[in-house]
């Protein structure tokens, strides 16, 4: 009986063009043809890249891994933060900005909701434009009768 061995299939090749191109535009937030510019490579063939499971495997890494420093980077803001706060809240010579300092560590850096009212009613006043060939219809309230408008 002979022995059967699977031969390991190779890691598909990203070009450092591509690699460059795909960093910047997760990174810096560039449009694919700034990106493929500065990377010196054409965008057709950016395109052309991108339909490779391989390469859509790589870009989502990367930005896996954008998203990952990012919120190691918003929590050690986030303590730094605090730090001041705190350093404030004790040794600064406003007794104002002390008790915000106090409220903000209080409400552990929540800032407070904001009501937003919108008002659907639409309630027409002044000149309406009434375009040729176009009907004009008045709308009457339930209770009104139709006889009490003309006087």
């Amino acid at each position: 009986m002979t022995k059967l061995t699977s031969v390991p299939v190779p890691k598909p090749r990203i070009s450092s063009k591509l690699r460059k191109a795909i960093e910047l535009r997760v990174r810096h937030g560039l449009t694919i043809e700034k990106a493929c510019a500065e990377a010196a490579m054409s965008p057709a063939g950016y395109y052309k890249a991108m339909k490779r499971p391989a390469v859509k495997e790589h870009y989502e890494e990367v930005q896996h891994a954008y998203i990952l420093e990012a919120e190691k980077l918003r929590s050690i803001a986030k303590t730094r933060a605090i730090e001041v706060a705190l350093d404030l809240m004790h040794n600064a010579k406003s007794e104002t900005i002390r008790a915000r300092m106090a409220e903000f560590l209080a409400s552990e850096g929540k800032t407070p909701q904001v009501a937003v009212h919108v008002d659907a009613r639409h309630s027409p006043q002044g000149y309406e434009y009434v375009r040729p060939g176009q009907q004009v219809v008045e709308v009457v309230p339930q209770n009104v009768e139709p006889n009490d408008l003309d006087t």
